[in-house]
């Protein structure tokens, strides 16, 4: 190669080539350093990843946010996976693909444009670099007829003043030199710096004619976007109000330039990665030689995939991202993965690399060092979900896997329809319009192949298609009205489905029109401590829009309304005081008083059931309390709306109760943790986490109260501060949902911070919350659920709420008391026994809230109780059974439960429990039951005759069961294997036992649903 810059005292590192251009431009020039965004894509749903420098800045070009400052300058972390800008299986191959790669760049906002651009950009190229511009050409735009716009000669006669000959400033189109944003919106001409590596292969004249052919030894080096113009919607153009610049230049090519390599592999930045890789696996030297006709050069691909995947991998983990939510980063890490154990014979060398990644990017992206460990932890957690995935592999999914390779990317493998739904899936794509798998098929998916959600929006996101999920949910609810054999009712008044979705339609045409209501007043309620309640003042407002059902009007009158229950009224205000649903946070209640002129001393009330938001217009769903002749209202009428303050009062509490939970989890077990799920009611606050490397016991929900509880009496102020965007995004200790995306104006983060429990919660939210975490006066864990092989679910109450249940269990432990009293004096009856029976049966099997450690601690002291009842012989194993089957019978009627599939909870009591007795008592349907005694699970299934066919029969139910606990299906001696079929016992671990028992019946509810 050569040497495109001038002779150095000596080469410089890449952290000094960053380290330049950085000080390059806030030392001499002004400008402020803004630190990368991370490569989550914070406030812009259309891409995947960050890919550009200028992703954070989009909203200001745009106009919907305000600049940071009027010059910045930063690098940017992007990484490009898949599309036009970055094929996967190109990585490796070549010297100059990458996917992560860092971008470095200055931005004006109004202020310099053109010239000082273009001098600021060769000052530091001449002066820093130390490049001879001898070796330098530069283009511009040569203008375009059909947009209208002249030939950018001022940038052609700026080049000329800044010693640049004719010969090498170059015109091109729009294709090469002119910048749109998108379709419509910002754009401008561009002005491009490429370098010639080989000047020695030909005159200025004859280089010149290669530069933009797509040559390796003539590239470009800075891009400098001049963005003055405005696209509309009908394609013509006009100029904005002020004018920007944008540049972009690519680090790694840039290193290659000031190192004098012809690869950016062999640069400083890999360098140290392939020694590690060649360290730690024992491995040959890397060569540095390319894939060719004679060679495939495959070790040193693999170098150079391994070492660009864990640069990639590491940015992401460290920024939040996660393997599960992302199919195209779950297929880099596994192909990474691939290579480290295929190609490098070392199963671990993945994560030995990390530490590597880290020491040379960590000093300019200091989140990499921070959460260098949590990136570890969650590739080796990511190797433990892939290797288990490939060895339970059923036959069937090797089959398709093997026609259809790509599906290794996505954990589908473990859903028993999913073979047979991906080939039908494959079959009916073509009918598809819009590039949009439709809401019916989807509801297809998960009637009859039993895919959830989730499932199908990671095989959505695999194919790079849509999903219809407003009419797929529309199938849920209208299949949920049928299995209940009733419509849909508001309180008490039938609404049918079709019904409901007429006046939706008709509300989202209404509010388009409609300007924005104002519901800033919803934040605007304060604490009481003498009456231990929330204030939330009445809001007086004028009603903007109304529809009747789904016809819009300008005047209503009781004469046209029906009786209450049948009609309903939307009513927009220019102002309102009510949550909608958001956050996960359920919307308020409350009413609407409408004047009466006949009698101004009784108001009309309209009780508000639902609260929507459309068009950034609040709607009010309401309907009439009372029958009543004299009701009128008209647009533009003043109502007052007053919101249910009890029923805020337990949301907002609950919310802030679900930050603290959140904030606790991460503070005692110091593990890798993000939110999957949450959801805030009156009712309850549950919250979905992923756990790594813990499992939580019941000793630790105790653990989780106690702080809780503890933040609660310190009565911590809880702050609320707003927030745009660019702010959020320079702060590191900001707890977010992975993948959500978030407005760029009035974020809202939530702080409750207590230095002395050593617990600091903050979060984004737009939700409700206390004032102060007195106001929740307690906190307990109702339920716990592990939801999947690191997830956990929890259920917790706070406030009166949490009041509640702990009286409840106050209750419920004084019966016990008295129970387990009288066990110990020998004064047990008949009676005693059958309601220890029924209290076991009430926890276990009804909607009955109590504090989850207490919970297991009654049911252990009752299980006990029950136990020595039996070894007192006042009881038989029949009648435990009994007991149970019957109870559960009675629950399940063959007309809504086709099946019977379950677990034997008093097996746990017995050390041997009678399965044949149970599927005895249940001979009018399928019955499979599961009992577990003395750390051995066991299983039986039954199939009456007119159920049995080929797919559908007791051993193929039966099977798809043991599959998850290894056992083996034996017949009973004599017996048809179609009809009945037993699982021999398997001993398991009583820690993973619940986890795979959820597993196992999943897989056998599922198999059902498909075949029987």
């Amino acid at each position: 190669m050569y040497n495109s810059a001038k002779q150095l005292q000596r080469v410089l590192t890449a952290r000094e080539i960053r380290k330049t251009f950085l000080d390059h431009f806030t030392l001499n020039h002004g400008h402020k350093f803004v630190r990368s965004s991370p490569v989550v894509p914070f406030c812009d749903p259309t891409v995947a990843f960050v890919n550009a420098g200028m992703n954070q800045f989009k909203s200001v070009f745009l106009g919907t946010a305000e600049a940071p400052y009027k010059r910045v300058v930063n690098s940017q972390k992007c990484v490009r996976v898949g599309g036009k800008h970055n094929d996967l299986s190109v990585v490796g191959t070549d010297g100059y693909h990458h996917t992560f790669f860092e971008m470095l760049g200055n931005w004006s906002f109004g202020d310099y444009f053109k010239r000082e651009a273009c001098a600021m950009a060769l000052e530091l190229l001449r002066g820093p670099y130390n490049i001879d511009p001898g070796r330098l050409y530069v283009t511009y735009f040569a203008g375009d007829k059909v947009l209208g716009i002249q030939a950018d000669l001022e940038c052609f006669e700026i080049w000329r003043s800044l010693g640049f000959p004719s010969s090498r400033i170059l015109p091109f189109g729009c294709a090469d030199n002119f910048w749109e944003m998108g379709a419509t919106g910002p754009c401008g001409p561009c002005t491009e710096i490429h370098i010639d590596h080989r000047p020695d292969l030909g005159s200025v004249e004859q280089r010149a004619k290669l530069v933009n052919a797509g040559r390796s030894d003539l590239t470009e080096l800075w891009n400098l976007v001049f963005i003055q113009y405005n696209r509309h919607a009908d394609g013509s153009i006009s100029q904005l109000p002020a004018h920007h610049v944008d540049t972009g230049m690519g680090f790694e090519r840039l290193t290659a330039v000031l190192q004098n390599k012809t690869s950016n592999y062999d640069t400083d930045l890999f360098t140290p990665i392939f020694d590690g890789i060649q360290q730690e696996a024992k491995a040959p030297v890397y060569s540095g030689s390319f894939p060719d006709g004679a060679n495939s050069a495959l070790l040193d691909t693999s170098y150079r995939i391994l070492a660009d995947h864990a640069r990639m991998i590491t940015a992401c983990l460290a920024d939040g991202m996660l393997p599960d939510q992302n199919q195209k980063l779950r297929r880099v890490l596994r192909k990474a993965l691939n290579i480290s154990e295929h190609v490098f014979a070392h199963e671990k060398l993945l994560t030995q690399l990390v530490p590597i990644v880290v020491e040379t990017l960590g000093e300019a992206y200091p989140e990499m060092s921070a959460k260098q460990q949590a990136v570890i932890d969650l590739i080796n957690h990511e190797q433990e979900v892939y290797k288990n995935l490939r060895e339970s592999s059923s036959k069937a999914f090797a089959e398709v896997l093997t026609e259809f390779p790509n599906l290794d990317d996505i954990d589908l493998m473990e859903c028993p329809g999913f073979v047979p739904a991906y080939r039908e899936f494959q079959v009916q794509r073509c009918k598809f319009s819009n590039n949009t798998i439709p809401g019916d098929f989807l509801y297809k998916l998960t009637d009859t192949y039993g895919l959830t959600e989730e499932s199908f929006l990671k095989l959505a996101e695999l194919e790079n298609m849509n999903c219809d999920l407003e009419r797929y949910r529309a199938e849920i609810s209208l299949a949920k009205m049928k299995a209940k054999g009733i419509q849909k009712e508001i309180e008490g008044s039938p609404c049918d489905l079709a019904n409901e979705q007429r006046i939706g339609e008709a509300q989202a045409k209404l509010t388009k029109r409609l300007k924005p209501t104002d519901n800033s007043h919803k934040y605007a309620y304060s604490f009481d401590k003498e009456s231990d309640s929330y204030q939330i003042p009445p809001l007086k407002t004028r009603v903007q829009g109304m529809l009747l059902n789904d016809a819009e009007v300008s005047r209503t009158q009781g004469s046209r309304i029906q009786a209450p229950s049948t009609d309903l009224i939307s009513i927009v205000t220019t102002a309102s005081n009510f949550y909608y649903e958001s956050g996960g946070q359920q919307s308020d209640g409350g009413k609407i008083l409408v004047k009466n002129h006949h009698q101004p001393e009784n108001p009309h009330l309209l009780n508000v059931v639902c609260v929507k938001h459309l068009n950034d217009c609040v709607v009010h769903v309401c309907k009439l309390s009372s029958p009543s002749d004299a009701f009128e209202l008209a647009i533009g009428d003043e109502v007052e709306l007053q919101v249910d303050a009890q029923q805020r009062q337990l949301n907002t509490c609950h919310h802030t109760a679900t930050h603290l939970l959140n904030a606790a989890i991460r503070s005692l077990f110091k593990k890798v943790t993000y939110q999957v799920s949450s959801s805030v009611t009156s009712d309850q606050c549950k919250l979905e986490v992923g756990l790594l490397g813990k499992r939580i016991q019941k000793t630790d929900v105790q653990l989780i109260e106690d702080l809780i509880n503890r933040i609660i009496c310190s009565s911590t102020p809880v702050n609320v501060e707003l927030l745009s965007a660019a702010e959020v995004l320079q702060q590191n200790d900001i707890t977010m949902v992975p993948g959500e995306v978030y407005p760029e104006q009035g974020l809202r983060l939530v702080n409750v911070n207590s230095p002395e429990l050593h617990l600091s919660s903050k979060e984004l939210c737009c939700g409700t919350h206390a004032t102060n975490t007195s106001e929740l006066s307690c906190f307990c864990i109702v339920n716990l659920k592990q939801t999947n092989r690191a997830r956990f679910s929890f259920t917790a109450v706070a406030g009166q709420a949490a009041e509640n249940v702990l009286k409840t269990a106050a209750l419920l432990r004084h019966r016990v008391d008295l129970l387990e009293k009288q066990f110990q004096t020998n004064k047990l009856t008949n009676a005693t026994e059958g309601e220890l029976q029924t209290i076991r049966h009430n926890m276990l099997h009804t909607d009955i809230k109590l504090p989850y450690a207490f919970k297991m601690d009654t049911l252990e002291r009752i299980t006990e109780m029950l136990k020595r009842i039996k070894d007192s012989s006042r009881t038989t194993l029949k009648e435990f059974v009994d007991v149970e089957m019957r109870n559960l019978l009675q629950e399940k009627p063959l007309d809504t439960h086709p099946f019977i599939l379950h677990y034997i909870t008093s097996s746990a009591l017995v050390e041997e429990i009678p399965l044949q007795r149970a599927t005895k008592l249940c001979q009018d349907r399928p019955v499979l039951v599961i009992s577990m005694c003395d750390s051995v699970v066991k299983a039986r299934c039954c199939v009456p005759a007119n159920c049995i066919t080929e797919q559908f029969n007791a051993s193929a139910w039966l099977q798809s069961f043991a599959e998850t606990f290894g056992g083996q299906i034996a017949v009973p001696k004599g017996q048809n294997p179609q009809a009945v079929c037993n699982m021999k016992g398997r001993r398991v671990s009583s820690n993973l036992f619940e986890e795979q028992l959820d597993q196992a019946m999943s897989k056998a509810h599922s198999y059902a649903k498909l075949y029987l």
